[in-house]
């Protein structure tokens, strides 16, 4: 079942020189604002809503409320972090991918959350 919800949250849309990878640093800084807004999103996700002025129009359609509905045992499963770690943090032309460790009670997956560069989300992954 876990592995519906990593396709279904796939980070949107290929890899173009548009978006692809211009820096990546070693050590990245963490920013409370996306580290809260990751939070925050998966928080709505479990609730089966997001606020969709936080996403792209390409994102608000892939987390609609039938998607949302369908992986809601994982969610329920899975619970709230116990703890979210920043591994990366990769800038780009259209903005900037953040990759979370997050540690649940039952699991440990990785959050992938593309900021683009209007603020909005433009992706949003769980994977192992």
């Amino acid at each position: 079942m876990l592995s519906l919800l990593v396709v279904m949250m796939g980070l949107l849309g290929p890899q173009t020189p548009a978006t692809a990878p211009v820096a990546q640093s070693d050590s990245p800084r963490e920013d409370a604002a996306v580290t809260a807004l990751a939070l925050k999103i998966y928080g709505q996700m479990r609730a089966g809503k997001v606020d969709a002025s936080l996403l792209t129009d390409a994102m608000n359609k892939e987390l609609g409320p039938e998607a949302l509905a369908q992986n809601k045992p994982i969610f329920d499963q899975l619970g709230a972090p116990v703890k979210l770690t920043l591994e990366s943090a990769q800038k780009t032309a259209a903005g900037t991918r953040w990759v979370y460790l997050a540690v649940f009670a039952t699991a440990q997956l990785h959050v992938n959350v593309f900021i683009m560069t209007d603020g909005k989300v433009g992706g949003y992954a769980l994977a192992l």
